[in-house]
């Protein structure tokens, strides 16, 4: 297990050492991924596209088989469960996808959508699942009068309340929100990062919010994991990561979202997507073809995640970074 994980006692959610490969594993989606998540907090997850992060969710849901590596909720290894333990797991944990209205079936009324979910894990009695749908309802800011309506009768944002209304109907007790906003407008996305933000404090749900925009990042999240190219460079509390960001590629990212962090010049032509890895490259950092801090032995090895020692963090708030320029005395700063 390495530093991404190691310092966070009992969390929520914990993965290690996650690997997973593509196009008949010639191309690697996530490479060695740990992190961990403490219950009641929001870790969100970025990176450009193309850097592993909805192949890192779906995972975790199970969607996706990982290659190698564990996926631990609650300290048991979903891959071990039966198929008793692993449905009540799947109903403590949720999704809220990028697209509502591709994931609210069209044919069925916004009162079908939520009372599937509680069918299938035998949620409660008739009177029982029509209170909670109403309920769950005026959680998310809708009244009973759609009950009847169809996903097209509404506004995208009105979409993704329902989407996040089925999400939060079997009482999750971590909901994975893959690029909840992007597709909104300005207006809406405040709405519904609100709406998720009085979730949290209300209720105690945790959640892993993956986007590429660093203003919603710093708006909800507790704590911030950088992935790029399948790995991950980076985690911290969110004040660090804004504040100061120890990955070059972090900085950059910072930079160009016009945040004041200290970063170097780089050219007109610098694209933060360069793809996915293929198996067969070799174990050197995975940035540091563009890295302006990229030293010799950049190249030739592979770094090690270092634990940032900060008196100012709680030990479940650790800074992790997986570079180079932290290999010796960086290691142990104070």
């Amino acid at each position: 297990m390495n530093s991404f994980s190691q310092h966070v006692k009992s969390p929520l959610l914990e993965v290690r050492n996650l690997s997973l490969n593509f196009h008949n594993q010639k191309q690697v989606a996530v490479d060695q991924v740990s992190f961990a998540i403490k219950a009641g907090r929001t870790l969100g997850l970025v990176g450009a596209s193309g850097a592993g992060k909805s192949s890192l969710a779906r995972s975790i849901m199970g969607l996706t088989e990982p290659g190698s590596g564990e996926i631990l909720y609650k300290g048991k290894n979903i891959s071990l469960m039966d198929s008793q333990q692993l449905k009540t797991t799947r109903q403590g944990l949720q999704f809220v996808f990028q697209e509502p209205s591709a994931s609210l079936s069209p044919r069925r009324t916004v009162e079908q959508t939520l009372l599937e979910p509680l069918k299938h894990f035998a949620i409660g009695d008739k009177d029982y699942r029509q209170q909670k749908i109403l309920k769950t309802l005026q959680i998310v800011g809708l009244d009973q009068n759609v009950l009847r309506r169809y996903p097209h009768q509404f506004s995208s944002g009105q979409q993704q309340r329902i989407a996040i209304a089925r999400a939060l109907i079997t009482n999750p007790e971590l909901v994975i929100a893959d690029e909840a906003v992007s597709s909104l407008d300005t207006s809406i996305q405040a709405q519904i990062l609100q709406l998720i933000q009085n979730l949290q404090k209300q209720h105690g749900i945790t959640f892993l919010f993956i986007s590429h925009d660093l203003a919603v990042i710093r708006q909800i999240a507790d704590d911030v994991a950088v992935m790029y190219r399948g790995q991950l460079l980076e985690q911290s509390p969110v004040d660090t990561f804004f504040g100061n960001p120890a990955h070059p590629y972090s900085k950059i990212l910072l930079s160009f979202a016009n945040y004041e962090v200290p970063s170097h010049t780089v050219g007109n032509n610098w694209s933060l997507d360069r793809g996915r890895l293929s198996t067969d490259s070799a174990h050197t950092c995975v940035f540091a073809a563009l890295c302006p801090e990229k030293m010799p032995v950049c190249e030739r090895l592979e770094p090690a995640s270092h634990t940032i020692q900060n008196k100012n963090h709680p030990p479940l708030q650790q800074h992790c970074v997986k570079c180079h320029l932290y290999d010796e005395a960086k290691s142990n700063e104070t």
